[in-house]
């Protein structure tokens, strides 16, 4: 896989890292409205060390997910959760970097970087880990998240953006921003304020309406 595949595989470690601190520090919805500005990082990223450009409709839409993240930071903040706030950012600004690179770099898999990133992780937090901690009745959603939310949704970012362009994927990935308060309310009764009820609105408004409008395929 190469250095490239190196540096992907070192990025998803740290990210994965910082999500999981990040949702034991702040609330959901903070990481989510944090993790939306992701479009705009990979954007930027994109630009800077690829000369790509997007298309104005993914551009309008950025600017358009921009307005709703505004929307709902006034009400993300109050809570005062800085470590775990700054912590999502820096998650964010590493899956841009992956994704940029995972575009970059089509004609090399990356898989292999996604499997070498889950065995790294463990390998970084042993010194800290109490592993035994796990083997409660909290196993099966260890193993769940493991391989669904964590297995199953690295494996189909690193192959979706292989495909489409960077900001474009990262502008899809914005969909959790309204989903994932939502799951949350459900199963465990954390609901969301008003504001980032429309705040989650604009953001997956502008995501459709991109992948609606958008004649190039994102390619």
């Amino acid at each position: 896989m190469g250095r490239a595949g190196l540096i992907v595989a070192a990025c998803s470690t740290l990210a994965t890292i910082c999500f999981i601190n990040a949702l034991r520090l702040t609330t959901v919805a903070d990481v989510l409205v944090i993790n939306a500005t992701l479009p705009f990082m990979t954007a930027a990223i994109a630009w800077a060390a690829t000369a790509e450009r997007e298309s104005p409709t993914t551009l309008v839409a950025s600017v358009v997910a921009f307005a709703g993240v505004i929307v709902m930071f006034d009400a993300a903040v109050e809570a005062g959760h800085l470590v775990g706030n700054l912590l999502a950012l820096v998650m964010t600004g590493l899956i841009a970097i992956m994704m940029v690179i995972i575009r970059h770099n089509r004609s090399v898999s990356m898989l292999p970087s996604a499997c070498l990133s889950a065995f790294a992780v463990a390998v970084v937090v042993a010194p800290i880990a109490s592993p035994g901690s796990g083997l409660g009745p909290d196993l099966p959603y260890l193993l769940l998240f493991g391989t669904a939310q964590f297995g199953l949704g690295l494996l189909l970012l690193t192959l979706g953006t292989r495909v489409i362009s960077a900001t474009k994927s990262a502008l899809v990935g914005t969909l959790e921003t309204p989903l994932g308060p939502l799951w949350v309310w459900l199963a465990f009764g954390e609901i969301p304020s008003v504001m980032t009820c429309v705040g989650g609105a604009i953001v997956m408004a502008a995501v459709v309406g991109d992948l609606l409008l958008d004649r190039r395929g994102g390619r």
